[in-house]
């Protein structure tokens, strides 16, 4: 898809600011038309955003109001305009009859309000994400639950050895001193697990703490928006080295590379990262930065961040041209350095059973880390259909909208009489990223509901629904 031209710029607001700006300077709409060399008619129908400005006739424009170019729209702007028509899209706004057309008129006019509505807009999204994560993590979290039955079990025998101790009075001394040992022991452990319990709580309290060895693993690369210059600027002393291992595939050859010239750094990488806190944590760290450095070997950073732009970000198609597989292209692109006209990317990897086994977030995606997600997502139908790439544009109940690309592997041994055992990739994006890639939709392409989990969920009406959500 063709992306948008540097200097065409949304008319739905420049239209309006010219207006405004022009009647600031006390200028005549006939007379900027004719500094301009274009009719008064035509200048009429820019201010009110019925002809789109661009190129030299814009700069033009700029410089007759005293006007920088990024003083008439700018990304931010352009950023506020996305905000506002997500927000006009709510499901629970939908009664209002929202005029989303005018959002541009809005913010060229009112552009402190324009400003003030998103930000108000943010702030409910951003609460409601924390209490989705909070009431995954209460509900689901494995901690919690060992946690309560341990409690309950050293309740159990204390209470048990305090009622033998009532009930017979007639006891030993040395019998009765054996139950107090027990109810001492016991109610030690109760103190220590209370303890563990509560600075659980605190910590789930906290909405960038980290539970489990995944989050701690996440919360490394998030801190880093995935990309590890340490690695990257390693990877040139041993990429030369690749020739030396021409008898191993490529990647098997370049993980040999890594692992045995790298491990330094990754190590360094893991110890210098407070994020990573438990042994566990430290082994998923450990091997989540080796396949990163694998693809920073097998896919220079420079190279494919070109070569991902001049394919659309065609995951097929760079998988072609590194000779890698599809799954380390997804990664890559989640490390590629953010730009404007560069899309984010979230990557997920599900196994059969739609347990979450590898995860890069998408800081725009809500994403329930210990409860089932939303089984009406692609990344769990794409196994019906192995092997092929597909896409789904997905509404949120937020109003967010993303574009999802999912393709199903095998990952067993191949043969007659041998099962087939999937897991599948996925990248998420935002729509209006996925409008640099090939897979930006069509707009009459289908657009499909779906929401975070069944728990965190709204939509009554869904037909999928498996358990009640949080909130009615």
């Amino acid at each position: 898809m063709k992306q948008r031209a540097e200097l065409t710029l949304d008319r739905s607001i420049v239209g309006t600011r010219i207006r405004r700006r022009r009647r600031e300077l006390g200028l005549s709409q006939t007379e900027l038309a004719r500094r301009l060399e274009i009719s008064p008619s035509y200048m009429n129908l820019i201010e009110w955003n019925k002809r789109q400005i661009a190129g030299t006739l814009l700069r033009k424009t700029a410089i007759a109001l005293d006007l920088e170019l990024a003083d008439i729209d700018s990304t931010s702007e352009n950023r506020l305009l996305e905000a506002l028509d997500e927000i006009s899209h709510l499901p629970s706004l939908g009664a209002l009859n929202i005029e989303d057309d005018q959002a541009g008129e809005f913010i060229g006019r009112f552009p402190g309000w324009a400003r003030a509505v998103a930000a108000l807009a943010r702030s409910e999204h951003d609460a409601t994400a924390l209490a989705q994560a909070l009431s995954d993590r209460l509900s689901n979290d494995p901690f919690l639950g060992e946690t309560v039955h341990r409690m309950l079990t050293r309740i159990a025998a204390i209470r048990s050895a305090a009622e033998i101790l009532t009930a017979y009075q007639d006891m030993t001394t040395a019998q009765r001193d054996r139950f107090y040992a027990i109810v001492d022991e016991e109610s030690r452990i109760l103190s220590g697990v209370g303890e563990a319990l509560a600075a659980y709580l605190d910590k789930a309290d906290e909405p960038t703490s980290t539970l489990t060895p995944i989050d701690e693993v996440e919360a490394m690369f998030d801190a880093n928006e995935n990309r590890f210059e340490a690695i990257e600027s390693s990877v040139p002393k041993i990429r030369h080295r690749l020739g030396e291992t021409q008898q191993l595939p490529r990647q098997e050859g370049a993980r040999k590379l890594v692992v045995e010239y790298l491990r330094p750094v990754i190590t360094e990488i893991i110890g210098l990262h407070p994020q990573i806190e438990t042994n566990a944590a430290r082994d998923r760290a450990q091997n989540a930065l080796i396949d990163y450095g694998v693809s920073a070997v097998l896919m220079p950073l420079a190279d494919f961040e070109h070569q991902a732009a001049t394919h659309h970000y065609d995951i097929e198609a760079l998988a072609d041209i590194y000779a890698v597989e599809i799954e380390a292209v997804c990664l890559r692109l989640t490390a590629l350095p953010r730009g404007r006209n560069t899309p984010q990317f979230g990557y997920y990897r599900a196994n059969a059973a739609g347990s979450m086994i590898r995860i890069v977030g998408h800081e725009d995606l809500t994403f329930p880390r210990y409860a089932p997600a939303c089984p009406l997502w692609v990344l769990f139908r794409a196994q019906q259909s192995p092997e092929a790439v597909i896409r789904q544009r997905a509404l949120f109940p937020s109003g967010a909208r993303f574009v999802f690309v999912a393709r199903a592997r095998n990952t067993g041994p191949t043969g007659f009489g041998k099962p087939r055992h999937y897991v599948t990739d996925m990248l998420a994006m935002t729509e209006n990223d996925a409008r640099h890639t090939v897979y930006a939709p069509d707009p009459s392409a289908l657009v499909e509901e779906v929401g975070p989990s069944c728990r965190l969920c709204p939509r009554q009406n869904c037909d999928h629904r498996v358990e009640d959500p949080l909130a009615d």
